[in-house]
């Protein structure tokens, strides 16, 4: 096996087992009590970082073993979003569709306010509305990063 072979190989295994917890995420986040009061919004709110931050892990791990490194700047996590849904000839196809992009741009704005608001700030209607494109969010993830890893793995040839 060549290295390059040990590399895709450890990394799709790293990759499934991210999805694996994220796939765990879904179902706290289907089990989380929906009232709009401070602490539960905190904990909803918590979920919905997490579940942004185990995306960012997968895009991180494919642009540090497959694209050379994550980008670099003030604005790095909303490039690195950009970066995965576009082909890069002779490096790689594309990891999401930019439809996909758009909507995890979302979550990602809604983790940077999560880190930087007071948690009696947060807004309730963009919670329940980012949790409710949770499910079919994650179920296009899913199917769109277990097609590149299909790619990687030499099984599909886009």
């Amino acid at each position: 096996m060549t290295p390059e072979e040990r590399i895709t190989r450890r990394l799709i295994v790293e990759i499934e087992n991210e999805l694996g917890h994220l796939a765990a995420l879904r179902e706290e986040a289907a089990a989380a009590p929906r009232d709009d009061v401070t602490y539960g919004l905190r904990a909803r709110g918590s979920i919905l970082h997490d579940f942004y931050s185990g995306i960012e892990r997968v895009f991180r791990r494919i642009a540090d073993e497959v694209d050379g490194g994550v980008p670099r700047g003030e604005q790095w996590h909303r490039q690195l979003v950009t970066d995965m849904a576009l082909e890069i000839p002779g490096v790689r196809r594309a990891l999401i569709t930019a439809d996909l992009a758009a909507r995890l741009q979302e979550y990602l704005a809604f983790r940077h306010a999560f880190r930087n608001v007071y948690g009696y700030l947060m807004d309730a209607e963009r919670i329940r509305a980012l949790e409710e494109r949770l499910p079919e969010t994650l179920d296009t993830f899913e199917e769109q990063v277990r097609a590149f890893l299909g790619w990687m793995a030499g099984s599909d040839d886009r």
